[in-house]
């Protein structure tokens, strides 16, 4: 299926215990302002999943938020993660880009030219191709402290 929203998926492979890496994602993770340990994450850690994003000072769209769901192995453990936006940030996305495509589409037909609807096409592309690179930029540091704290 083609994803046009930012997403990206990841399994890892651990010889860690289900529960130490519980221990550790949650040693890290908190949903509310601490200040006295050092939390490096924002979220929850359930028994068998969990959702977290970067904790940072200033505030990003294209932060990646990171669900992720750990099966046991005999070795250890496999985590599946999947990277996406925002649920706020997809859906206004999904929103203007909606609003475009139909504008465009309407006052090409509306003025029999086709070049309105291209044009229209093409602030789409330059709009999502904007939106996938921060995405990629934000998705690097993410998941380079995830395997730090899992390491």
């Amino acid at each position: 299926m083609i994803n046009l929203l930012p997403a990206y998926h990841e399994t890892l492979v651990l010889p860690l215990s289900v529960a130490e890496v519980f221990e550790r994602l949650a040693a890290a993770t908190s949903n509310q302002i601490e200040r006295e340990r050092r939390i490096i994450f924002n979220g929850w850690v359930k028994e068998d999943r969990f959702r977290i994003s970067i904790r940072q000072r200033r505030p990003s769209n294209y932060i990646p938020v990171v669900t992720g769901q750990v099966e046991f192995t005999s070795r250890g453990c496999i985590i599946f993660t999947d990277y996406k936006l925002l649920p706020a940030v997809k859906l206004f996305l999904t929103f203007w880009s909606l609003l475009i495509l139909l504008g465009s589409l309407f006052v090409g037909f509306q003025y029999a030219n086709f070049a309105y609807t291209l044009a229209g096409m093409g602030i789409l592309a330059v709009i999502h191709l904007i939106v996938w690179s921060n995405f990629k930029l934000q998705l690097q540091p993410t998941r380079e402290l995830i395997l730090e704290v899992l390491s």
